[in-house]
């Protein structure tokens, strides 16, 4: 399963149902309907579809390919299929939804692998699968550190058993042993599978009968299924269906439940009787963000249209609010022509009061209606967005001081202003995803806006960029990745692999069990790419640097490779979310985090709730803040010069 690690925002689903087709009627059982030694399957087709709202919004360029499944099935993690053992296959359509259609080698290059448990016997047979994967590592293979998206296999998400699909078995004669259904544990290539003997050359395995059949027609339809990060659809329950399956589900995978201390009973007795009185799409919504606001983490996201068009949309033109390092809520930036304007409120202005109550203990009651937040740092950044906010046409009471000590006070009414929002969450939107530049000072400046944009093509961006920094005689390198909040984290370990010499494992990545536990499924690791540089590197960070933009922040400080500087830590949210995306009634997207990141040697849970410190922290201050210069990325620049 592709590793996504991302944000909640705003996502646009773009999918095109395609029926499944069916293996043909005409097929040999386990028992043999059909002689040894027939030609076998030459060609394979078939269709997928991708429910995950996520994927189709990356701009990622898709494979299929014919893929060795001896590290599935051996559950070893790190096997990576050499290029000459993948077949390609001709593609159409996009990750949302496609076609394909492969011509089998006439002798694959797989692993071959024994089933009849007799240790005097070589391995025989080789066990492939068909498989959708995501290409963003610069060729047309499924590289180390890319994986398999939809396979041909059905894969239990909790336990990670094969139960069902499509395998391609390939033997190089007659009468090699093969499974023949799922044994007792109702899972496929286990030490209680039955056996049969398999025909020489190749055979499409049916791992939905009982027991298993084998088809050998020339041409053979095998589609690929989206079992593992698939959306969980619950639209079309009720409203209290719909939360009762969700907070099961949720019970189980939540990966940081004993971190944060999260009482799910209690969580119930509070949630479900808001459920349980909603009549409208909206007061289910505010239920559900509710139950958002109890689980402390930034990837928990609940963003719902209704919600925002009823309670966020009124605004009175104050686009930028930020808390100091003293407490004090400053306002960064407003809009002329609006109401906080012409009352008289200007940038540099310290907010006192926000209807009658202290400015920043307003900011800290105001609830969370987009998203949770796993740090205090990123809930007050939140916050900041969503103070001022509310219905359309309601008044809020202000009071001010200028910078001169005068003060002010005004009843101020909302009218349609999202600046507010588009200020705090649009900003990873502007602009290349990679951009760069020599700055005066002679030092390289790389600014990389997000790991869920141009996927497929932003690794090679990034290698352009560093390369031709190098080149012009960059005396360092400053790499910004504020505001990035996340996506595929391999891609961002590419990136960072850039500034290292060699591979490097710095996360295991652990999911529910489905017994009650959480088990180790596979790791994350610094990737080595060219070129590399080996110069002086700063990373800076704030708020919203999270998840894949977490973990690239984190990689960059090991082996002490690059000084981290910011205002504040980056974000602390690191919990991996393909498996954890649901639709509930309303066409609410709801986000809940299902893969735990662990240090390897340790076991201890990496950044989440607390996220990467700073080694050069820059005071927030008011006239920081106002200042035109921006004083992280001077005091990047100065540290690097002092390097020297």
């Amino acid at each position: 399963m592709t590793t996504l690690i991302r944000r909640p925002t705003s996502l646009a689903l773009m999918l095109v149902l395609l029926a499944a087709l069916a293996l043909p009627a005409a097929s040999t059982s386990a028992q043999g309907l059909q002689p040894f030694g027939a030609a076998g399957p030459q060609t394979i087709t078939g269709s997928f579809v991708t429910t995950n709202p996520i994927y189709p919004t990356i701009g990622a360029t898709i494979g299929v390919v014919l893929y060795d499944f001896a590290g599935e099935i051996q559950q070893n993690y790190a096997f990576v299929s050499p290029p000459d053992a993948q077949k390609l296959a001709d593609v159409s359509g996009s990750i949302a939804a496609g076609s394909y259609t492969l011509a089998l080698p006439d002798e694959p290059q797989g692993t071959l692998m024994d089933f009849d448990g007799d240790a005097s016997t070589p391995p025989g047979v080789q066990i492939f699968v068909t498989a959708l994967f995501i290409d963003f590592l610069g060729d047309e293979y499924v590289n180390r550190g890319e994986s398999l998206l939809n396979p041909s296999v059905s894969v239990q998400p909790m336990t990670y058993d094969i139960t069902g699909g499509t395998v391609l078995a390939w033997a190089a004669q007659d009468g090699e042993q093969f499974p023949a259904g799922l044994g007792a544990d109702g899972a496929a290539f286990t030490e209680d599978d039955p056996l049969m003997e398999l025909p020489a050359g190749w055979s499409v395995v049916d791992l939905d009968t009982a027991p298993f059949t084998l088809v050998r027609e020339k041409s053979v339809d095998i589609p690929l299924l989206e079992t593992l990060g698939a959306l969980n659809d619950y639209s079309n329950l009720t409203y209290i269906e719909a939360w009762q399956n969700l907070l099961a589900r949720t019970r189980v995978t939540y990966p940081f439940t004993e971190e944060k201390g999260i009482d799910w009973d209690a969580i119930e007795v509070e949630v479900t009787p808001l459920v349980e009185i909603a009549t409208t799409d909206l007061e289910f919504h505010l239920a559900i963000a509710r139950f958002g606001e109890l689980i402390p983490d930034t990837h928990i996201g609940y963003a719902s249209v209704t919600v925002m068009q009823n309670l966020l949309l009124g605004g009175v033109g104050v686009e930028q609010l930020a808390v100091t390092d003293d407490g004090e809520v400053v306002v960064l930036s407003v809009l002329k022509n609006l109401p906080a304007a012409k009352a008289g409120i200007e940038a540099g202005d310290v907010l006192t009061k926000v209807d009658g109550t202290p400015a920043l203990q307003a900011l800290d009651e105001t609830p969370m209606l987009l998203t949770s937040a796993s740090t205090l740092h990123g809930r007050r950044f939140i916050q900041a967005a969503t103070l001022l906010q509310g219905a359309i046409g309601s008044d809020v009471q202000l009071a001010w001081r200028h910078e001169d000590g005068t003060t002010g006070s005004a009843t101020l009414t909302r009218v349609p202003d999202a600046s507010s929002l588009l200020s705090a969450f649009g900003g990873g939107l502007l602009g290349p995803v990679i951009d760069a530049q020599m700055l005066p000072s002679g030092i390289g400046y790389i600014s990389v806006k997000g790991f869920a944009e141009e996927v497929s093509a932003a690794n090679n961006w990034f290698a352009d960029e560093l390369e031709a920094l190098v080149d012009e005689g960059a005396q360092g390198i400053i790499l910004d990745v504020r505001d990035n909040s996340g996506g595929l984290v391999n891609l961002a370990m590419a990136e960072a692999g850039r500034f290292f010499p060699d591979y490097e494992r710095i996360f295991d990545f652990y999911y529910a069990d489905g017994a009650g536990g959480f088990a180790y499924r596979g790791f994350i690791e610094i990737l080595m790419e060219t070129p590399t540089y080996d110069g002086p590197v700063a990373v800076l960070v704030n708020e919203m640097t999270g998840s894949a933009g977490d973990m690239f922040a984190y990689a960059m400080t090991q082996q002490d490779r690059a000084i981290i500087v910011g205002h504040t830590p980056s974000g602390g949210f690191t919990g991996e979310v393909s498996d954890g995306q649901y639709t509930l009634p309303g066409g609410l997207q709801v986000q809940i985090p299902t893969g735990r990141p662990v240090d390897p040697v340790t076991g201890e849970t990496l950044i989440e709730g607390t996220g990467v410190a700073p080694d050069i922290r820059v005071p927030i201050t008011r006239e920081g803040l106002l200042s035109p210069e921006d004083e992280v990325l001077q005091a990047a620049e100065d540290a690097i010069l002092a390097m020297e």
